[in-house]
């Protein structure tokens, strides 16, 4: 799974990043920083030309205020929560690096953070799909899609982000794109080289229940 990653790049660098030309104004409201769910993050996204927007980090799932922050590549083309997202509200959601948490020792819970060798921006494959809220009105909405970790990885976590290669981007934001390819880059492996290393105990960044008034889920 993948409950938070940090973004320190700019927007100016992600839009040569990414070739996007077009900037929501809402965009004017994002900081660099660590991301959890239910925060607003940067995606990219394509509707009638690629944009940089802004959306919150969560699916809403039910009426207890529970939302979904993850969805399994494996399934998304058949869960309902999913399945037209995946085929036509693909995007990419840009991280530095993310993290995930292991137990050692005697079950206390050690925090690493993952990023790329050979690049410093990662593109986290996610879906999106314009929600409601009572008090906000339409907002943005994305979640983050994962896979079974790759090598480097899996020794911290079995699971991790869909990672979006470089040559994959086109494909994966276009909405035209054939649903036999979007399977083949779920099911795909990078192959990519990754830096993982150990940060500060979880005990002092726990993610809690309801930190944000929400619950969080992941499917």
């Amino acid at each position: 799974m993948c409950v938070r990653f940090f973004l320190e790049s700019g927007v100016e660098e992600l839009m040569r990043n990414y070739k996007v030309k077009t900037v929501d104004e809402k965009v004017s409201g994002y900081s660099a920083g660590d991301f959890y769910p239910a925060q607003n993050a940067l995606v990219v996204l394509e509707d009638k030309s690629r944009v940089i927007m802004l959306a919150k980090w969560g699916f809403n799932y039910d009426s207890k205020k529970k939302i979904i922050v993850n969805a399994r590549a494996e399934t998304i083309l058949d869960r309902p929560m999913f399945k037209d997202a995946a085929r036509y509200a693909r995007c990419i959601v840009p991280a530095n690096l993310f993290y995930e948490w292991k137990a050692e020792g005697t079950g206390k819970k050690v925090r690493y953070r993952i990023g790329l060798q050979d690049a410093s921006i990662m593109s986290l494959g996610g879906l999106y799909k314009l929600s409601f809220d009572k008090d906000l009105g339409p907002q943005l909405a994305f979640v983050i899609i994962t896979t079974d970790a790759e090598e480097g990885v899996r020794e911290v976590h079995p699971r991790m982000p869909l990672i979006i290669k470089e040559e994959w981007v086109d494909m994966w934001l276009s909405k035209d794109t054939p649903v036999e390819l979007v399977e083949e880059i779920l099911r795909a492996k990078t192959g990519a080289k990754f830096t993982v290393e150990k940060c500060e105990d979880a005990a002092n960044n726990k993610i809690k229940e309801g930190m944000y008034g929400e619950q969080m889920s992941m499917f």
